[in-house]
């Protein structure tokens, strides 16, 4: 038997069973969670954030316990007993305290994207038959402007008191308010809240996929569903009381929420709310962070800043002579890592040890080349409708290009492999959600009866029970030999070319029915620029970019070879947590091609 994992035969399929590495630190529902959390690490430092002044203000678990009663106590008062309650805003401790006040004994907490344009967020209220919902300030006229049409709503609370809230409306509350009279009632013997029982197996969240409010689909998670999660977490990643977490991913997206909120106050870590992204550097020293949970362009930016810096100093040489001794001795047994690149450790934050990351593929080179200077990534892999970590590499096994090892208590098995292996990876543990909310068809057709759940990305098994993800079923690019690719494999390839930003790629049918590779290029503007400083001419740009993809084509089939390229100075459209919105941007760049009046072959090396 593997260690972290057992293999064995099921129904005719290979089936993988996560175990683990270390006992799991169980917890039955969120409730208890937080009860256990708070009373162990009462008096630690559980949050730490900035206030308008700059000044760093730090909150303990015995506060956030306390003002998770005081204002779900003051929510039961209002008559929000088993309401639906959205929360939507940037991440802060705010935020926390709505959802926990929600979901541990007044109803379901609806969780909304920040960024979704004004008519979605009231769509998706609509959908989710919200009756109360929490906000940021930075959201205040849109709830007022709700406000002025919607009677369904019963309360907008704000997270913080407004001089601006329209008075004339009794529905407006603020959250130091709900807080003060929780308490007050709490002091004079209501123990409503705190007493309150939980259906551990009813839904609980509700979150919505990203995409527009016609397309995306509400996920019904319940505290045994996220419960179970943690517990799986815990057998493959330690985090210990005195790590540092910064929280960079959206809230409301379940891999943050679980994985860089719930976890960390279960294992007792602080968790530190970063300022903005141009900020993420700077809050990583001054919070002294240990941990990341972020997606692979948060690293992919790390890194090409760590190396640019390099070059900048002139020190490569230096730098791949010490990646070299360093491996020499690591494979003597001795490991200096840290010591060796302790500069360049001190620049990128001097106590980060480890990284997860997730939501889409990390290229390989990242994470072997923050390993070699002491800095550990794990690249995990998991959805909404699994709470939603699935497998993971961990401490004890980190392969780059692979997700691991289910976690502990987690089975995953590949659906009707093809003769490489390569199928539809499916997944089945405590952990999957309930169903699609309002859509019983859509339920069926991702849940068997068995419990596996259809997760529509193809994988293979190796024989080390080694998980790999080829990529998304719908994106894959099928040629007419019946030779299979994806476009994340040409991404991450078309991603290393100096002066390229990001990039896209699908498969485009000719009119004579052939599928050809072809690719939409974001320019980096400020890396494209010679010795002085002055933008580089487009044709040259074109050339080098050109000569760049044809060494691309060199280490791939016939078939697969990138045939057409174009150039673009836009920003791919992209979800909350950093995936491209691939049908979105294939429309609009076939738009644009048609406005020009080109199709690829002829707008091939050009910028459009």
């Amino acid at each position: 038997m593997l260690k972290g994992v057992i293999i064995s035969e099921k129904d005719g399929r290979r089936v993988l069973k996560g175990v683990g590495y270390y006992p799991p630190k169980t917890v039955s529902d969120l409730k208890e969670l937080i009860r256990k959390s708070v009373e162990k690490y009462g008096d630690s430092i559980g949050f730490k954030y900035k206030d308008p002044a700059g000044n760093i203000i730090c909150r303990t678990y015995k506060e956030f316990g306390r003002d998770i009663d005081c204002l779900g106590t003051a929510l039961l008062s209002l008559g929000l007993k088993n309401n639906r309650i959205s929360v939507i805003g940037e991440n802060r401790y705010e935020w926390g305290v709505c959802f926990f006040s929600i979901v541990n004994g007044t109803g379901v907490a609806v969780p909304l994207d920040k960024y979704l344009p004004a008519i979605e967020i009231e769509n998706l209220i609509n959908r989710g038959k919200v009756e109360a919902i929490f906000y940021s300030p930075s959201f205040h006229d849109i709830m007022l402007k709700l406000a002025e049409k919607d009677k369904a709503i019963k309360f907008y609370i704000c997270m913080e008191k407004l001089d601006g809230i329209d008075s004339n409306d009794k529905r407006f509350l603020s959250l130091p308010e709900l807080i003060d009279k929780g308490g007050n009632l709490i002091e004079n013997g209501d123990a409503s809240f705190i007493n309150a029982k939980i259906d551990k197996n009813a839904m609980s969240i509700l979150l919505f996929t990203s995409g527009t409010t016609s397309l995306s689909k509400g996920v019904m998670l319940s505290h045994a569903n996220i419960a179970a999660n943690i517990t799986s977490i815990t057998t493959v990643i330690r985090v210990k009381p005195e790590d540092t977490h910064l929280s960079i991913l959206p809230l409301h997206h379940t891999f943050e929420n679980t994985v860089g909120f719930i976890f960390m106050i279960h294992s007792g870590a602080c968790i530190a709310y970063m300022e903005g992204f141009k900020q993420i550097a700077q809050n990583i020293k001054e919070f002294n962070v240990s941990l990341l949970v972020a997606v692979p362009a948060v690293f992919e930016a790390m890194y090409r800043k760590l190396w640019d810096g390099v070059k900048k100093a002139k020190k490569e040489n230096i730098f791949r002579v010490l990646l070299a001794v360093s491996d020499f001795l690591r494979f003597m047994g001795i490991d200096i890592r840290r010591k060796i690149f302790k500069s360049i450790l001190n620049q990128i934050g001097p106590n980060l040890r480890l990284a997860v990351s997730g939501a889409a593929p990390l290229d390989a080179e990242v994470i072997k080349g923050f390993d070699k200077i002491g800095f550990k990534i794990l690249q995990g892999y998991g959805l909404t409708e699994a709470s939603p970590v699935v497998a993971a590499n961990n401490d004890f096994i980190n392969v780059p290009g692979t997700i691991g090892y289910p976690l502990g208590g987690i089975e995953v098995t590949i659906d009707n492999p093809d003769e490489s292996g390569m199928g539809e990876l499916l997944a089945r543990g405590g952990n999957i959600m309930l169903g699609y909310y309002e859509d019983p068809a859509a339920t069926s057709e991702t849940l068997s009866k068995d419990g596996w759940l259809r997760t529509g990305d193809l994988a293979t098994i190796d024989k080390k029970g080694l998980i790999r993800i080829t990529g998304r079923a719908k994106s894959m690019i099928v040629f007419t030999n019946g030779k299979k690719a994806f476009p994340e494999e040409y991404e991450i390839l078309l991603n290393q070319i100096p002066g390229v930003k990001e990039s896209f790629a699908w498969g485009n049918k000719a009119p004579d029915g052939d599928i050809q590779v072809c690719a939409k290029l974001v320019l980096d503007g400020e890396k494209l620029v010679d010795e002085n400083g002055k933008s580089i001419p487009e044709e040259q740009v074109s050339q080098e970019i050109g000569k760049a993809v044809q060494e691309i084509n060199k280490l791939l089939p016939k078939y697969k070879i990138i045939r057409y390229f174009v150039m673009t100075h836009e920003s791919l459209q992209k979800t909350t947590t950093l995936k491209i919105k691939r049908a979105v941007e294939h429309e609009k760049t076939l738009l644009r091609l048609s406005e020009l009046g080109l199709d690829m072959r002829k707008a091939s090396k050009k910028v459009i």
